[in-house]
């Protein structure tokens, strides 16, 4: 095994919450217990969203959650001039026309809306245009063809082992959009694997992302993706019970600081997220590593 990689990877399209900012502690705790290295990797191609004090919030979240990393910007500016997802365009297009050399990838002239009337609101691609062999236009979005009964299995830390129905839960699913932009799923893959990452901690409700990427890591015969280990954590409700999401408007780290929040209480709240005892004591993320480190010795 080699020496562990985490990542974080917040995207900046609005300004991180409470959810956002136990995952890093997560995914920091478990890097520095297993002697390993964290990745900042902020996931910026979806630059209609991106806003220069989304950016910022980022390293200014970091730097009050009192957390440091190891790969990735020191800082706005050495993020734009030599680690935005901006700079690996042609990784991701190379890794994108191997795939249509396979003759695994589909245009689509899909929309939200004509899914909608045709009464697919949500789950799997219905399959309408898998087999139309559309010319892969740059102005329509992509697929990649994804059977009906593909599985994806895989062995969560916690959860133990995994089986994801692909093509029931996502289908044949998009990997360029209509702007050209390399989506989501294909972006993050190339990502990690050129880095190396080893371990990655993320949300419960990305499971079926999971299942996408070792899809195309398959399709790749990326088989060092493979051997990532996996921990899909449960996510922080609001008082609705609706998940914590920046697009929703849900009250950011940066609002509850000037509220009076305070780093020792988010430890207290994290600490009873993540199951832990609640009085640890701890008001650094440093002092929460070495009660866990007693706890667990």
């Amino acid at each position: 095994m080699p020496n562990p990689l985490f990542r974080l990877a917040p995207t900046p399209s609005g300004y991180l919450h409470q959810g956002n900012a136990f995952n890093f502690l997560l995914n920091w705790l478990h890097a520095r217990r297993l002697g390993g290295r964290l990745w900042l990797r902020i996931d910026d191609l979806d630059a209609a969203r991106t806003r220069p004090e989304y950016l910022s919030d980022i390293f200014d979240t970091l730097q009050w959650l009192q957390l440091d990393w190891d790969l990735g910007p020191t800082d706005p500016s050495d993020f734009q001039t030599n680690w935005s997802q901006q700079l690996r365009l042609p990784y991701y297009e190379q890794t994108l026309q191997t795939l249509v050399n396979k003759g695994l990838v589909f245009a689509c002239t899909c929309t939200r809306k004509t899914l909608q009337e045709a009464g697919f609101s949500g789950g799997a691609y219905p399959g309408i245009c898998n087999n139309k062999k559309l010319p892969l236009r740059p102005d329509l979005p992509w697929r990649l063809h994804v059977p009906p009964d593909a599985t994806i299995r895989l062995h969560d830390w916690t959860a133990g082992a995994q089986s994801i129905p692909l093509g029931m839960e996502m289908g044949s699913f998009v990997i360029k959009t209509r702007d050209g932009t390399p989506a989501y799923q294909l972006a993050s893959l190339c990502d990690d694997m050129q880095q190396g990452v080893t371990h990655i901690i993320r949300g419960e409700d990305l499971r079926a992302s999971t299942a996408a990427q070792l899809y195309i890591a398959q399709q790749l015969g990326w088989t060092d993706f493979q051997q990532v280990q996996w921990y899909h954590h449960p996510l922080l409700k609001d008082r609705a019970g609706e998940k914590l999401a920046k697009s929703a408007g849900s009250l950011s780290i940066r609002a509850l600081r000037q509220a009076g929040y305070d780093l020792p209480a988010l430890l207290r709240d994290f600490a009873n997220w993540a199951g832990l005892p609640t009085h640890t004591g701890a008001r650094t993320p440093a002092e929460l590593l070495l009660f866990v480190e007693k706890i667990n010795a």
